[in-house]
This record gives structure tokens, C-alpha cells and sequence, in this order.
């Protein structure tokens, strides 16, 4: 490299001396026609040479690294700048070039942890409804319940009047406490079947929130790239600040739905409560009309 350069210096050098030398020699022979025209024609072809050769090695590698540059502001990242030489522009294309592929990785990693947030999203929303769904299903359970409860009632309060009649409306209510029994006890699995859920759930809401705090820190580190590359990496710095947005929203929503997933869940833990009181009510009224029928045989 120190070759190449110390031979560039000795052309300008000997250019720079050809024109003094033409100068000098215009002026000895300014009255001779021939040497001055002679000399003229050498001035010309050193001055045609010296273009050619800022041409050549300054002008047109300088517009191609400059071109370049403006490319990878504008966000094309996979262009590749070939190399001149050891020129004084050529010296610049390795760190152009590296720092365009260093920019395109980090761009593809922010891509892929976005498509995995997305995809959680997703998984977090097919959940959601698979526990609307079962709500819906213990809330039409527990108005069974309800009317089950109300006919028993009835069943009991006719038993007072008519010992026969008390007997059949006890062997009706036996039964339907049975079915309600059943039922709380599908009550009671539902209820864990959507507790699990619920706990899925939070622990795929912990890990958006993760990835979430993952892709923020990789914006950051983009942002910080960018500002090392200085002009030339203001448009990516843009899209770092976009990400870094959608990072902080995602983590923000993330702890939202968790928020409303928590009341859901003591939600839940409420009505298995209430479901095994009324099993136990279930019982005791079970055991009273049990009494009541050997009582009437």
C-alpha cells in the first residue's frame, strides 16, 4: 500500500514539475515559435494526463462510495460497493461494506423476534377465546344448577301435604339431586380446566413481555450502530426508533392482558368456591330427602 501511494506521489510530483518546467521554458523561449509551441503541446498532454488520472483514481471511485452511502441511508441493505485498490476511496469500501452487513443482521434478528411476538400473539388470542367459551358454558351450568335447586324446593314443600305424593316427589328430587351432583362435579372440572388455562396463559403473556424486553434491547443496540455510522445511518435509525416503539407497546399490552387475566383468574377461584358450597348443599339436601323417603316406606 505504502508503494502504491509513494508511486502516485511521484506522478503528481513529476506533473507538478513538468508544468513548472513547460512555465520556465515558455518564458526563456517566449520570442521562438517552435520551442514555445512545443512546449505547449507538452503542457497540454501533461494537463489531459493529470485529468485522466484525478478522473480515473479521485473522481469516479468517490461518486461510486458516494452513491453507495446514500443507497444504504435510503434502507437498501444489500448492496456490496466492489473494491478499487489501495486507493485513497478504495480504502473506504471494506468499512462501508462492513458496516452494511453488520446493519442487515441486525435487521433480520429484530425481524425474526417480531414474527415470534406476533405468532405468541396469536396463541394468546386463540386462548382467550377458548376461556370465553368455557365461561359461557359454567355461567348456562350454573343456571341449570339454579333450577334444579327451585324444583327440589317445590318437590319438598309438596311432600308436607301428601305422604304418597311426598314419596314420588322425593324419588324425583333424588334424582335430580344426582344429576346435580353430576353436574357440579363437571362444574368443578370445568373451573379447573379454565384455571389451567388462565396460568398458560400468564406464562405465555411473561414470555412476550421477555421478548418484548428482548427486542427493545436489540432496537437500542441498532440505534447505536446507526449513530456510529453518523449521516449515513440516520434512516436506519428511524426504523430502530419504530421497533423500539413497538417493543415498549407490545410490553405494555402484554401487562394489560395480564392485569385483566389475574381478575379472570380470582374470578374464577370465586365461582369454584361458591360451586363447592352448593355441593355440599347438594349433599345435605340429598341426605335429608334420603331420610324423608325411608321415613314415608
Amino acid at each position: 500500500m505504502l508503494r502504491n501511494i509513494s508511486v502516485r506521489t511521484c506522478i503528481i510530483l513529476f506533473m507538478v514539475c513538468t508544468f513548472l518546467l513547460v512555465d520556465t521554458l515558455q518564458i526563456a523561449f517566449l520570442h521562438d515559435l517552435p520551442i514555445l509551441i512545443t512546449c505547449n503541446i507538452i503542457y497540454l498532454i501533461s494537463s489531459l494526463l493529470l485529468w485522466w488520472y484525478m478522473t480515473c483514481y479521485l473522481v469516479v471511485p468517490i461518486n461510486t462510495v458516494k452513491k453507495s452511502i446514500e443507497e444504504v441511508a435510503a434502507g437498501n441493505l444489500s448492496i456490496h460497493i466492489s473494491e478499487f485498490g489501495n486507493n485513497c476511496a478504495g480504502r473506504l469500501i471494506p468499512g462501508i461494506n462492513s458496516l452494511s452487513e453488520n446493519i442487515s443482521a441486525l435487521v433480520r434478528e429484530i425481524r425474526s423476534s417480531s414474527q415470534t411476538a406476533m405468532t405468541l400473539s396469536v396463541q394468546l388470542a386463540a386462548r382467550s377465546l377458548s376461556l370465553s367459551v368455557k365461561t359461557e358454558q359454567q355461567s348456562a351450568s350454573l343456571i341449570q344448577t339454579a333450577a334444579s335447586m327451585d324444583e327440589m324446593a317445590a318437590s319438598t314443600k309438596n311432600n308436607a301435604d301428601n305422604t304418597r305424593m311426598a314419596s314420588i316427589q322425593a324419588d324425583c328430587a333424588t334424582q335430580c339431586a344426582r344429576k346435580g351432583g353430576e353436574l357440579m362435579v363437571r362444574v368443578t372440572e370445568n373451573m379447573r380446566s379454565i384455571t389451567d388455562c388462565a396460568s398458560q396463559m400468564t406464562e405465555i403473556i411473561s414470555l412476550i413481555d421477555g421478548i418484548a424486553f428482548q427486542t427493545n434491547i436489540l432496537a437500542l443496540n441498532a440505534a447505536v450502530e446507526a449513530a456510529r455510522a453518523g449521516d449515513h445511518g440516520k434512516g436506519f435509525s428511524v426504523v430502530a426508533g419504530e421497533v423500539r416503539n413497538l417493543a415498549h407497546r407490545s410490553a405494555e399490552a402484554a401487562k394489560n392482558i395480564k392485569a385483566l387475566i389475574d381478575v379472570t383468574h380470582d374470578n374464577v377461584r370465586q365461582g369454584a368456591a361458591i360451586v363447592q358450597e352448593a355441593e355440599k348443599k347438594y349433599a345435605g339436601d340429598c341426605w335429608r330427602l334420603r331420610a324423608i323417603k325411608r321415613a314415608d316406606e
